[in-house]
């Protein structure tokens, strides 16, 4: 699909933010494994950073940001770069629950990098630039549960 704005970008960001919640819902409950319960309760509750940085700017400058016109199209396939949407819950483990999550800010961050080369102005700029500093935060928060081996 082509992104030609913005706004479009964001709608489809939030939807499959709300997508994922779910995926981890249906994973929490169907698991046998307390540390991938554990894991989805935390995960569910950091997908939402689209809305928390944009809770952080005036709704005019969102406003201003969502209506801004791309010059080349995005393409924003997040059913590529989020591996556990069809997985069966139950075989899922802690690792591979860290990993997806992982990769999936990581294309993001790709994602919005590639948004900052094109020519958006300095709000969006801004924005995307808070964008990229939260994906890369749960990265290095999310490898550092991988890493402690804990669940």
């Amino acid at each position: 699909m082509a992104i030609v704005d913005v706004g479009d970008l964001f709608r489809r960001a939030e939807s499959f933010e709300h997508r994922i919640e779910r995926c981890y819902a249906r994973i929490r409950d169907e698991t046998e494994s307390n540390g991938v319960r554990l894991l989805t309760y935390y995960l569910a509750r950091h997908r939402r950073h689209l809305e928390q940085v944009l809770k952080d700017f005036d709704d005019d400058v969102v406003a201003r940001v969502r209506a801004v016109k791309l010059k080349y199209d995005i393409t924003f396939p997040p059913e590529r770069d989020f591996a556990l949407l069809d997985a069966d819950p139950k075989s899922i483990s802690s690792a591979e629950l860290l990993e997806a999550a992982a990769e999936y800010d990581e294309a993001l961050i790709e994602l919005y990098r590639s948004i900052l080369k094109q020519p958006i102005g300095e709000e969006a700029t801004l924005v995307f630039e808070h964008l990229v500093k939260a994906e890369e935060r749960d990265v290095v928060m999310i490898k550092k549960m991988a890493a402690m081996n804990y669940f």
